[in-house]
């Protein structure tokens, strides 16, 4: 019995331990417009290697400094130097939907092109750009104290003229969901009134590319509908070749969409071997973090002894009841083969 005991199978048990090799060799992440931090240190903490593949963020756009440059110019007296700046700050704002700029900056900018032109004697011009800044920022006050008797006359015609010739009209963007809306500086929240006339437009989202657009806005009002380019994730099979080049063993992926991260553990060999979905808040990766710690965790086998199994105790119970019973039921049978009697109470007849 003590053999049959023995050759019970040993049993394994997998915990998971701090020391030792993680589970993959490498973490790729895949997470616009979040940072990556927690997950970075998790994985390096684990000893493995992070490749940041989320696609790079917008460029700084310098139409501040060029609007900086142009007022500092402008108060110098150097003209054409701050046309030249101005003009630059401009075809910026058109492209990028006035990104950088706040409200206050972008109709400065207008106001300064408008006191350049008239500097220069171009009041038909200087007109146009001033209209522009009072669209822009239209309960905006200014110091005739500030301005030459002619041109803070200039603005006060200007100002007043907007208010008449210039009502109000309804400006709704559709964007996807979870994008932010900028218009002129300011970011909306639905359908908004503004006065007909120019504004400026741009969307930012964090799984598409910024996306921006100039309005001409009518007394009809306008219904934009924004169509920014959604980001796409690195294929599986260029990331498997990137793991295989860097001799990894097996790749932890992450990647996150709007508020769900996906992290997936996949072998060299393309096969999934464990898949978590996590829900982002906001953009922190804290969550999502610690899952990919726990699937780092390299896993200690640790043998139990055969004694501890409640399996090897049954079977032994099992053993051991046998070794017993048998032995008495061939005492009773006999040789005879007989396996049955009857027990009678004695003085019954």
């Amino acid at each position: 019995m003590l053999a049959a005991l023995l050759a019970l199978p040993v049993t394994a048990m997998a915990v998971p331990g701090p020391a030792g090799r993680p589970t993959a060799d490498v973490v790729m992440v895949w997470s616009p417009g979040a940072p990556i931090g927690p997950i970075e240190a998790v994985a390096r903490a684990r000893g493995a290697a992070v490749i940041d593949r989320s696609p790079a963020p917008p460029a700084n756009v310098e139409t501040a400094q060029f609007l900086r440059r142009g007022i500092d110019a402008y108060q110098a007296i150097r003209l054409d130097e701050a046309r030249a700046a101005f003009d630059q700050a401009r075809d910026l704002a058109d492209k990028t939907g006035a990104a950088g700029l706040t409200h206050a900056q972008l109709s400065d900018l207008f106001l300064y092109r408008g006191l350049v032109r008239a500097a220069q004697g171009d009041e038909g011009a200087a007109w146009d750009e001033l209209v522009t800044a009072m669209i822009i920022s239209p309960n905006r006050t200014l110091d005739p104290t500030q301005y030459a008797p002619k041109v803070a006359e200039l603005l006060k015609r200007v100002q007043d003229d907007t208010l008449h010739k210039h009502p109000q009209a309804n400006l709704s963007i559709e964007a996807p969901d979870g994008c932010s809306v900028i218009v002129d500086g300011d970011e909306i929240a639905g359908a908004i009134l503004r006065l007909t006339g120019p504004h400026w437009v741009r969307v930012t989202c964090n799984n598409f590319a910024p996306w921006a657009t100039r309005v001409d806005l009518t007394t009809l009002g306008n219904n934009i509908s924004a169509t920014p380019k959604a980001y796409e994730a690195p294929a599986e099979t260029e990331l498997l070749v990137q793991a295989r080049t860097a001799g990894a063993r097996a790749i932890v992926v992450v990647e996150v969409r709007g508020k769900i991260a996906t992290v997936r553990v996949i072998g060299i060999d393309g096969r999934e071997r464990e898949r978590r979905t996590v829900t982002v808040t906001r953009g922190d990766l804290t969550p999502v973090a610690a899952v990919v710690d726990e699937l780092l965790t390299p896993q200690v086998v640790t043998r139990a002894p055969w004694y501890t199994s409640r399996w090897a105790w049954a079977v032994g119970a099992a053993l051991a009841t046998a070794a017993i019973v048998v032995p008495i039921t061939a005492a009773i049978a006999g040789d005879t083969g007989a396996t049955s009697w009857t027990v009678k109470p004695k003085g019954l007849p």
